[in-house]
């Protein structure tokens, strides 16, 4: 069984599990993954959450989409 790892497309938005090595995102298919935070906090945690999002370590915000791709 291949590890799966959290990601979140910066993108739209949205956290996924992928492979360590994928590199673009499932649902708009840009080459945007991020693995982890900006703090370096893992993304692991936002899977199973509904709602608006914060990074547990540092309280970053991840609210939908980028604001350049609205």
């Amino acid at each position: 069984m291949t590890p799966q790892v959290t990601k979140r497309c910066t993108v739209c938005g949205r956290f996924r599990a992928y492979e360590p090595e994928d590199a673009f995102c499932v649902i708009c298919g840009h080459e945007t993954l991020d693995a982890e935070c900006s703090c370096g906090r893992d993304f692991e945690y936002a899977l199973q959450e509904t709602g608006p999002i914060h990074c547990p370590r540092c309280g970053k915000a991840f609210h939908g989409k980028s604001a350049e791709f609205d």
